[in-house]
């Protein structure tokens, strides 16, 4: 999601983090709540995968919730240091995963459905031999077991077994809950999730996982539209959040900055669009080792204002 580019971006800028988290929510309603699923879709209707998102988005959106109205990161250091380790974390599984080959980064399924059939056919042979074995009174016992693979299709239909469903939908809401301290979070986890527990390829997992984020992302902004401060921005400045000594009106932290958001709406929509098609011509491979480059950059600014 767009918020790991946004936060160290605008604080280089000097703007607040609380209100470049405001920002990043406000840019990711629009560009992977919308404009995303809808130009990956164009070309792979499969991509988005609903068995997951229905089930886990009300997980997250309880996480959410919860970080903005009764765990708040209230200050600007507290929001940079859960940012920069969640980065270094993720940068260090998106290496395993691809020094380790297990992130399928494949760009389509065709080599993977022709193996698959070719396991197949394998698989009926042996079942061939072992009936006629069986025909004239012999088995025989060296026969290979051939276990077909899950098609990438296959794999994208999430089915979940009860404890599956129970380690999903805690890291939803702990996902849930790092949106709502740093703009972005949940995308990162359920990317792990489903990558490593079900197998889903790079494209599907990332997608799915942006669009909870952007989906999440609009209940973020209405927050930070409603909830702020008096003294920061537009808004009825609506007590949303319980109060404490660094929070005496119980406002949710950082404005929406409006004139910003809307000048770079037209840049997020074009880059949803060629989105598919950068990736079709630089590849998800290498996608993953620009955006790993990128996660270090971010922690490697963020420890150096911190210290």
């Amino acid at each position: 999601a767009g918020g790991v580019v946004f936060l160290p971006v605008l604080t280089m800028k000097n703007i607040e983090a609380h209100e470049a988290v405001a920002f990043a929510a406000s840019t990711q309603m629009i560009g992977v709540g919308i404009f995303a699923p809808m130009g990956w879709m164009s070309r792979d209707p499969t991509v988005l995968m609903p068995s997951f998102l229905k089930p886990m988005f009300p997980f997250a959106l309880a996480g959410l919730l919860f970080s903005y109205l009764v765990t708040p990161l209230e200050k600007e250091d507290e929001v940079l240091l859960a940012f920069t380790i969640f980065v270094i974390c993720l940068a260090i599984y998106i290496i395993k995963g691809l020094v380790t080959s297990q992130l399928d980064t494949s760009q389509n399924d065709s080599s993977e459905e022709k193996k698959n059939e070719n396991s197949s056919q394998s698989t009926e042979e042996v079942v061939e031999d072992e009936e006629s074995a069986e025909g004239y009174g012999t088995m025989s016992t060296t026969a290979p077991v051939v276990e077909r693979q899950m098609s990438k299709a296959e794999r994208r239909n999430i089915v979940f077994t009860p404890k599956l469903f129970t380690i999903y939908a805690v890291c939803c809401f702990l996902g849930g809950m790092l949106c709502g301290w740093i703009g972005i979070g949940v995308e990162k986890v359920t990317f792990f999730l489903l990558t490593y527990f079900h197998k889903v390829d790079v494209i599907a997992a990332g997608l799915s996982s942006i669009t909870m984020t952007g989906w999440l992302s609009f209940f973020a902004f209405l927050l930070h539209a409603v909830c702020t401060p008096e003294d920061e921005g537009f808004g009825p400045h609506l007590t949303c959040g319980l109060k404490d000594e660094l929070n005496p009106g119980g406002h949710v932290f950082g404005k929406v900055p409006y004139e910003l958001w809307l000048s770079v709406l037209p840049g997020v929509l074009i880059g949803s669009l060629i989105g598919p098609a950068v990736n079709a011509a630089v590849g998800p491979r290498n996608i993953m080792i620009i955006f790993v480059g990128f996660l270090f950059f971010d922690a490697t600014y963020n420890i150096y204002n911190l210290a």
